[in-house]
This record gives C-alpha cells, sequence and structure tokens, in this order.
C-alpha cells in the first residue's frame, strides 16, 4: 500500500500564489482557498453588506409644503431683511412693460476731460509748463515684432488609473502597482484626470502605505493640481537630489500603491536576479516581484547588471517582440552594448534608449518564459507664454534686438480763463451708462429713471503709432496751463443728453410699452 507524506514531510500547491508550501503552514481564506501564510488576509466589511441601515441624517419632510414649487425671485437691491423668509420678501425693481423717454439734465454732474478747440479772442495765453510722466519700461523689443516662448522645462508623463485587484489598486500606465524609477532632478507628472480615481489622491511617502502604515507624506519637491477623477488632475514631483527610496500611496484608502525608486543622475543601474517563483525561472529587478514590466524614459541610459552569480547561463536581451527568439522576434540591438559573462562580476548589458523608440522587452537567450515588458516614455514640454503686459506697458522676456518702438503721448489738457470774446469750440462727450435695478414687478421712479444710477463717461484720446518693434508704447501725460492773460470769458458748453433706458418715448409708450 501507497504511502502518503504527512508532518513536517507533507508539501502543497498554493490556491492563490501556485508555490510550493508546507502543508501544516496552510491557512484557509474566507472564500475556501488554500493559501501561504504571507498570501492570507481577512474578508473585508464591505464584502458584506449592512442589514436595517437608517440614516439617521435624512430629514423627515426635507421640502417646506409652503414651498411646493421652485420659484425663482431675483432681487435688485438691498431694500428688505435679508433674514425675511424668501416667500415673505416684497419684490423690487422696474415693471417689464415700462419705457422711458430723453432725460434733459442741465445738472448732471459730467466726469470728462474737454478737448476744446478754437478759442478766440485778443488776450495772449501765458506760459505752458507741460508735465509729463513717461512709464516705458521696455526690454529687448524685437524689431519686426515677434514673440519669443519660454520654456520651464519637461515632464515625464504617467497615467493613473484605479481598478479593482485583491481591492482597489493604482494601474500607472495600465501596469498593476508599477515598480517606478524616478531619477534626480527630473520631473514627473501622474495624471489623475480619470474618474476611476475619484477619492483617491495619489501621493508620496518613504514609508510603504504612506501614512496608513505610520509614515508621513513626502512634500520635497512635490505639487497637486484639482480633484482626482476630474479634468487636470495631476500629482506632479521634481525629484530631489539625494532623494530616498519613495513609495506611492492613496491619501484615502490602503494598499493601492507600489514602490519608487529614486537613481543618481546619469546612468540608471538594475540589479538582475534570477530565482524561481514556482512557475519556471524570471527575472527579478531589484526587489520587486518577478518579470516586472517598468518604463524607460527615452535618451536615458539603463544598465541591467548581472553580476549576481544567479545570472549564469542566462544572457539578458531585448527584443520587440515578447519572449523574443523564442516567439518569432529577433534581437533589438538600437543603442545596446553588451560586457561580461552573466554570473560575473563586471557583466551587464546596457541600453541608452533612442528616440521615439517602440515599446520593448526584455528575454533570456537561453531559456523562455523568463522576461517582461519595457515600457518608453517621451517627456512633454511644458511652455508658457514669453509675455506678461500690465496697464503701464511693462514687458518682459521679449526675444529679439530691434529697436522700441515710437512713444506717442495722450495729454490731458485743462484750460483756465482763456482770453478773448471768441467761443471754446464744441465739447464732444462720449458716454457709457451703466444702469442697475432693470425690471421686476415693483413700481418704477418719475420720468423713468431707476432709483440708483450709475454713469461712467469715457473719452478715449489715441495716439500716433510708432513703426517699431512689438506693439506701440503709449505714456501717459498732463500739461497744464497756467498764467492765461485776458478779460475773455469761456464759450459755452452743449449739454449731454442721456438716455438712461430703452427708446425716446415717455413711459407705457411705443412698441415696448404695448
Amino acid at each position: 500500500m501507497a504511502k502518503y507524506a504527512k508532518g513536517k514531510k507533507s508539501y502543497a500547491i498554493s490556491d492563490r500564489g501556485g508555490q510550493r508550501v508546507r502543508y501544516t503552514q496552510l491557512k484557509t481564506t474566507w472564500d475556501g482557498l488554500r493559501v501561504a501564510p504571507d498570501e492570507w488576509e481577512p474578508k473585508h466589511p464591505q464584502l458584506t453588506p449592512a442589514k436595517n441601515v437608517i440614516d439617521a441624517q435624512q430629514l423627515f419632510q426635507p421640502r417646506s409644503t409652503a414651498q411646493s414649487q421652485e420659484d425663482v425671485v431675483i432681487y435688485l437691491a438691498y431694500s428688505f431683511d435679508p433674514f425675511t423668509p424668501i416667500q415673505d420678501r416684497p419684490p423690487v425693481g422696474c415693471p417689464g412693460h415700462g419705457r422711458s423717454g430723453l432725460i434733459n439734465r442741465p445738472d448732471l454732474v459730467q466726469d470728462a476731460t474737454v478737448n476744446a478747440t478754437g478759442s478766440a479772442g485778443t488776450g495772449a495765453v501765458g506760459s505752458t509748463t507741460p508735465d509729463i510722466v513717461t512709464v516705458i519700461n521696455a526690454t529687448g523689443v524685437p524689431g519686426i515684432g515677434g514673440v519669443s516662448v519660454q520654456s520651464s522645462g519637461s515632464y515625464v508623463n504617467y497615467s493613473v488609473t484605479v481598478a479593482p485587484g485583491s481591492g482597489d489598486r493604482f494601474y500607472i500606465d495600465s501596469v498593476l502597482q508599477q515598480q517606478l524609477y524616478l531619477q534626480e532632478s527630473q520631473t514627473y507628472r501622474f495624471d489623475q484626470s480619470d474618474s476611476s480615481n475619484l477619492g483617491n489622491a495619489f501621493r508620496f511617502s518613504t514609508t510603504s502605505g504612506g501614512t496608513h502604515s505610520g509614515g508621513s507624506e513626502y512634500l520635497i519637491g512635490v505639487t497637486t493640481e484639482g480633484t482626482p477623477g476630474f479634468p487636470n488632475a495631476y500629482t506632479e514631483i521634481t525629484v530631489d537630489s539625494s532623494a530616498p527610496k519613495l513609495n506611492y500611496y492613496s491619501e484615502e484608502n490602503d494598499e493601492l500603491g507600489g514602490a519608487a525608486f529614486t537613481p543618481a543622475s546619469g546612468t540608471i543601474s538594475f540589479s538582475i536576479t534570477v530565482a524561481n517563483p514556482g512557475s519556471g525561472n524570471k527575472y527579478y529587478i531589484d526587489t520587486g516581484g518577478p518579470a516586472p514590466t517598468i518604463s524607460m524614459t527615452e535618451t536615458k541610459t539603463y544598465r541591467f547588471d548581472q553580476s549576481d552569480s544567479s545570472n549564469s547561463s542566462h544572457p539578458l536581451r531585448f527584443s520587440t517582440t515578447s519572449g523574443g527568439s523564442h516567439s518569432g522576434g529577433s534581437e533589438y540591438t538600437t543603442g545596446v552594448t553588451t560586457n561580461g559573462t552573466p554570473g560575473s562580476s563586471g557583466a551587464y548589458t546596457e541600453i541608452t534608449v533612442a528616440a521615439s523608440a517602440p515599446t520593448l522587452y526584455y528575454y533570456c537567450t537561453s531559456h523562455s518564459g523568463m522576461g517582461g515588458q519595457l515600457n518608453t516614455l517621451g517627456t512633454t514640454p511644458a511652455t508658457s507664454p514669453g509675455i506678461t503686459l500690465d496697464q503701464e506697458f511693462n514687458a518682459t522676456g521679449l526675444a529679439g534686438t530691434g529697436a522700441v518702438g515710437t512713444e506717442a503721448f495722450e495729454l490731458s489738457i485743462a484750460e483756465a480763463g482763456v482770453a478773448g470774446t471768441g467761443a471754446v469750440g464744441t465739447e464732444v462727450v462720449e458716454a457709457i451708462i451703466n444702469e442697475t435695478g432693470v425690471a421686476g414687478t415693483g413700481a418704477t421712479g418719475n420720468h423713468g429713471e431707476s432709483n440708483d444710477e450709475v454713469i461712467q463717461i469715457s473719452i478715449p484720446e489715441s495716439g500716433v503709432a510708432g513703426t517699431g518693434g512689438v506693439g506701440d508704447e503709449v505714456g501717459l501725460g498732463a500739461v497744464v496751463e497756467t498764467g492765461v492773460a485776458g478779460t475773455g470769458g469761456v464759450g459755452d458748453a452743449t449739454n449731454v443728453e442721456v438716455n438712461l433706458a430703452w427708446g425716446d418715448s415717455g413711459w407705457n409708450e411705443g412698441a415696448w410699452g404695448q
């Protein structure tokens, strides 16, 4: 009769990881799987729905019976107590069918700069002392009006999503908890625009698991933007020199993240070992899992160090085909150099990733099924306009060596006591009227006027543009004339007729009053 192993000599295969485990060490999960001790985990509370849950915060009658429909009332002034219930507030404003006529207001105060011409008389005008203040702050204005663009650097972009694994997990460029290599002094952006990121802010820590494992958030060189799960949301890091090994994690939930190595500038070195996890030999990169998928940045150099004795008889090479020569593909040699014998000191395979390089795969030339995938990423330039102009025409960062254009002055002239018997020229005033208190359901005021009038008068004066570089620079100045001689009077000014509403008739007249 056959004998069966028992006690310390018995082994079993894990239902989850597939590796060999001592039978006496097996543990049973909540769903009946027999697994190794490090694979066992308790049943998540969310897998057992709560029963008879009562929402203690829900209102019994959330809508008042006194407000059975959503009426919208717009109030145009604070003529009521703001704490009065909305249904009791009085309506204010102008009726919808009112119409105003013309208003001739000689007493209307006009804040305007008058350009008076044609002053006649026999008296002489005194001396004029111009007081001109010009603010011109121009640097490097080009002669042909060109505008430069400043570059604020570039970054490597990773797309982050969240999907269930054994619970929710971060996927970096579609790779589950990808093992990252963030080189010192380089900038990396983790884009969380995808809606699956909602409620999982991407953060860094020097502790695996971050704040969920007693660690603290790592903030050096880190910036965040927006809300995860919404457009333009991201976490960005410019890796500090001598930065420690980092881990990425979710601020809100545990076990979503992974490792982020921070190699120094220059050639990035990977420590390669070979081991059998139970399904055949696999390459291991640094302290990660078997045959991981990792990302490499274009134009950077990566060295796969095979000095460890476990690499003996396992030469590492690259291909554009998964599995390389074992799957009908050929060896990829662009930018690749090799040195020494795998398993011996100083042995390595090195690659400088070409611009626009394809997705690559690493494999063993002697044995199939040992390698994994290498994603090749480009950099994204971060650009911003190189010109900043304010109302004083402060221009910075404009490229070129051309001359500054002609300066034109706008002058505001105040004349007092013009001599002679002639009339001062006609005043032309251009008015822009902004009126508040438009139609509501209340009563209107007299003569078509609203209770509150806001009148702004603008008299634009334009200078003559030059023929120089970018734009025209306009200096603001004021000429004040004093000491005017003679006994003549100032000519008459024409009042401004201001139409404060629509049309030219009285209230409730014409087409709008019908």
